[in-house]
């Protein structure tokens, strides 16, 4: 007896070592595992994987980290089970249950990391018999194991506790424990998802990446809510935090397309929030992308979601604008003001694909402009303007009460130029916009002027068709925020 009671003594030492963790003392073999960030090891019975000893009560304490910046939670594998309980069936002995009562041989796992006696009458789980339990996940950052051998002794148990970063993100999660999420309109055609532990701080030192796959004809919206990253050593500009000055924590969102690389819809950050975003046509996914850098963290995003059925290139509003050398965008019900969305009906879109002559370009000038938003507080999370410069580029983002002079002209980089206005579900209309755009050509003075079938703006030096000149519509656009009426000038109004 006396032997055994040594290598009882022994044995714990030994296999609370194994475990890589901590002997309670004034107890047999209590034990606290704790964290070290992310780490993993390996837990046992007493004396594995020779048979334990009988009538003996360990508990295993594992905790995760929680504190500003880790919030984990703890994943627990089986890889070999075999403890014997006394009880009155005999298939009960081959077979665990959750429903019913192991009988003095057992192991029970409590999720939520009860410390107090009281606390573990009622297990979340209790295993016996010789299957291998499935995996088990703690509800916060703590789990707790009670080992109870019964008379007879079998040889015991081995799992592998993993620290998992808690997200508290909904979504289907990656099954490596990554910051990595996906949606699929099979699984629900709406819904939320956010930062990690919005709206507690998100941790520092993250990068999560969101899909949202579509099917076939149709789309997805994302609508963010809520909205602040930290941007400490961001300069607003007009426009707000938009763009590549976003360098410390930062959203981005992408289009997927199957045959292309992914096009980049624009990164923001500090309390700008993103405007509404559909999917574009035949993409595959919206990615939203979060990062955030080594020091200093916010609240972070809280956004939704929506799948619809997908509309046409040109959206509610929108047209191809293939044969002409000028023309006037307007927001709808102009010059009246835009409404926000009946009740049932989500987000409203006009989709405007401007084409010239090659070797010509789109000038577009923005005469009047109120969408409801803030650029340089909350962003444009109700209603927005995008414009492409460059189809295949990053676009300009815009809303506001009105738009500084700087803002109010968008020259494209080719022949085409593409213009969007969307509203979010929640917008409540706005006295909205007029742009004129116009068929522009910039000839250098030096390299002999414009063709004879162009018209030269005094200030502004574009070219446009002369067709243009008093035809009763400013078409020379604006130079360092100076409006250029040449092309209307000397003109005998018949308006």
């Amino acid at each position: 007896m006396f032997f055994l009671i040594v290598q009882m003594k022994e044995s714990t030492k030994n296999f609370i070592e194994k475990n890589m963790g901590t002997h309670i003392r004034g107890t047999e073999c209590d034990q606290r595992i704790l964290s070290k960030r992310q780490s993993n090891g390996v837990v046992y019975s007493p004396n594995y994987p020779f048979p334990y000893v009988p009538k003996i009560v360990c508990r295993y304490f594992v905790y995760g980290l929680q504190d500003p910046q880790d919030l984990e939670r703890v994943r627990l594998s089986f890889e070999k089970f075999d403890v014997i309980t006394n009880i009155n069936s005999e298939e009960d002995t081959t077979n665990q249950s959750e429903a019913k009562k192991c009988g003095d041989g057992f192991l029970k796992v409590y999720l939520k990391g009860q410390e107090v006696i009281q606390a573990y009458d009622k297990a979340d789980y209790e295993f016996c018999g010789k299957d291998v339990p499935h995996d088990v996940v703690s509800d916060g950052p703590r789990l707790v194991l009670v080992f109870s051998s019964g008379e007879a002794v079998g040889s015991g148990f081995k799992a592998k506790y993993v620290f998992e970063t808690e997200y508290r993100v909904p979504g289907t999660a990656a099954p490596d424990g990554s910051c990595h999420f996906t949606y699929y309109s099979t699984s629900r055609m709406k819904g939320e998802f956010n930062s990690p532990r919005f709206p507690s701080n998100y941790p520092s030192m993250t990068n999560c990446t969101y899909m949202f796959f579509q099917q076939p004809n149709e789309q997805v919206r994302i609508v963010f809510d809520n909205f602040k990253m930290k941007s400490d050593k961001f300069n607003y500009t007009d426009r707000g935090a938009y763009g590549d000055l976003c360098e410390e924590d930062w959203v981005e969102v992408y289009n997927v397309i199957s045959d292309a690389e992914d096009r980049l819809v624009g990164r923001y950050c500090g309390s700008t929030a993103p405007g509404p975003i559909e999917s574009r046509e035949k993409a595959q996914a919206l990615k939203v992308i979060l990062h955030t850098d080594t020091e200093g963290v916010s609240s972070g995003f809280k956004a939704r979601y929506i799948y619809f059925t997908a509309k046409t290139i040109f959206g509610e509003c929108g047209q191809n604008i293939t044969q002409a050398q000028s023309g006037v965008l307007t927001s709808p019900k102009w010059p009246q003001k835009y409404d926000g969305p009946s009740k049932g009906e989500g987000s409203a879109t006009c989709n405007w694909y401007l084409s010239v002559r090659p070797g010509s370009r789109v000038m577009l000038h923005f005469q009047n402009f109120a969408i409801e938003g803030e650029p340089t507080g909350r962003g444009c999370p109700a209603a927005a303007v995008r414009i492409w410069v460059d189809p295949d580029g990053v676009p300009v983002e815009l809303c506001g009460e009105s738009l500084n002079v700087d803002n109010s002209q968008y020259v494209s980089a080719r022949n085409l130029m593409r213009v969007t206005f969307i509203t979010a579900d929640k917008a409540v209309g706005a006295a909205g916009f007029r742009a004129v755009w116009t068929e522009v050509q910039e000839v250098p003075r030096t390299t002999g002027g414009c063709h004879h079938s162009y018209f030269r703006c005094e200030k502004s030096l574009f070219c446009i068709p002369a067709e243009l000149k008093c035809d009763g519509t400013s078409n020379c656009g604006t130079i360092e925020g100076i409006g250029d009426q040449s092309d209307e000038d000397q003109c005998e109004s018949s308006f």
